[in-house]
């Protein structure tokens, strides 16, 4: 026979209500992680990219080069810029600014009109190929009839597959693979995963165990606990990405176009910026449970508006401002254009510097936090 009383089930049910209400930061958590998961799920992530930034070089004077410019622009996917030069196009193509750029030769519009099929180039970055993949479909299509009633009678007559000769280009990743996008991605979420939960979760444990004050009563100084205490995290951090590396170039054939330097120097310093931010949690956490909680928390954000999981410029412009606050944003974009692109430092200065800026920030932020731990 089990022996249950409703009043004392009653009673333990009340008292762990009570405990929870005092927990203000798990309160917190139970109510705002769904609904942040609801509303970037809901309105930042969009598997189909549109409206994207893309640059044209038009040599053509002629009207059917306009007309195809309006088709391009009424499927949705293209927003074009017209640009004066190919070196310009080339600089804002390098730095992230447009996704595409159409070049369309001199005299187009009268090799047309002549019964000639034109060549007309798009070259598109497709590290990304779900981001363009939509967007070429559509001018392909929109190829096919957008002169069926621009050209003259004899030429509308005639029975072809398009009127032109569309070439694309698909820069850095001509076969599609999916991996070209998502290895340089994997590696910044499990350096985030591992090192912010980790060093949040060993903080807070030493001190509901009382592991640091053994260490103040030793005679290691602040700085020195500090610095012990990253160090071994940092071998983990460098570990973890030279195994991630190995895998990616030797069984997914990833490329390692750039610097390897410059590569292990985005990577360490992606280390400490998540090491930082762990150390920042576990001064604000209380617990272990808590610790978790705010770790879950920042990671939502990061992997969802980051561009990991869908394309980042298909996102609207508030999420979009809070994936560029967010360093797995510009870090993924690094290790893109140094393993993928092979850019050399100059060329990812847009990325480099902010990442830069948040380490040194978050960096500060987070010894200074330990510090007053400490203290």
């Amino acid at each position: 026979m089990i022996n249950f009383c409703w009043v004392r089930w009653l009673g333990v049910v009340i008292k762990e209500i009570h405990e929870l209400r005092r927990d203000t930061i798990s309160v917190c958590m139970i109510f705002l992680t769904p609904l942040f998961q609801l509303v970037i799920l809901g309105y930042a992530v969009n598997m189909d990219a549109r409206n994207l930034p893309t640059a044209l070089l038009n040599y053509d004077t002629g009207r059917l080069s306009q007309v195809f410019v309006a088709a391009a622009q009424n499927t949705d996917y293209f927003s074009m810029r017209l640009f004066s030069s190919e070196d310009e196009a080339e600089k804002a193509f390098t730095a992230g600014k447009v996704i595409f750029i159409v070049t369309i030769p001199e005299g187009f519009t009268q090799k047309m009109l002549r019964g000639e099929k034109p060549p007309l180039l798009i070259q598109g970055d497709a590290i990304d190929p779900m981001a363009i993949g939509n967007a070429l479909s559509a001018i392909v299509q929109a190829s096919k009839t957008m002169y069926q009633y621009d050209l003259p009678d004899p030429l509308q007559e005639q029975e072809k597959s398009d009127d032109f000769d569309l070439i694309i280009h698909r820069m850095f990743n001509p076969e599609g693979i999916t991996q070209y996008n998502t290895i340089p991605g994997i590696i910044g979420s499990i350096l985030s995963t591992t090192m912010i939960l980790m060093t949040a979760l060993a903080i807070t444990r030493e001190r509901e165990n009382g592991a640091i004050e053994n260490l103040l009563i030793s005679p290691v100084t602040g700085l020195e606990v500090v610095v012990g205490k990253i160090t071994p995290y940092v071998l983990i951090g460098i570990f973890q990405s030279v195994i991630i590396l190995i895998c990616a170039v030797f069984l997914f054939e990833i490329p390692l176009l750039g610097n390897v330097f410059l590569l292990f120097f985005v990577l360490i310093m992606y280390i400490f910026l998540c090491l930082s931010i762990g150390i920042s949690i576990s001064s604000v956490a209380q617990n272990q449970l808590q610790a978790l909680q705010m770790s879950s928390f920042y990671f939502i954000p990061s992997i969802m508006l980051s561009g990991f999981v869908s394309p980042f410029i298909s996102m609207p412009a508030w999420a979009q401002a809070i994936g560029s606050c967010l360093p797995l944003t510009y870090f993924i974009r690094l290790m893109k254009g140094i393993m993928l692109k092979g850019y050399p430092l100059d060329a990812l200065l847009p990325d480099f510097l902010p990442l830069l800026g948040l380490t040194v920030i978050v960096t500060g932020i987070g010894l200074k936090s330990y510090r007053r731990t400490l203290d």
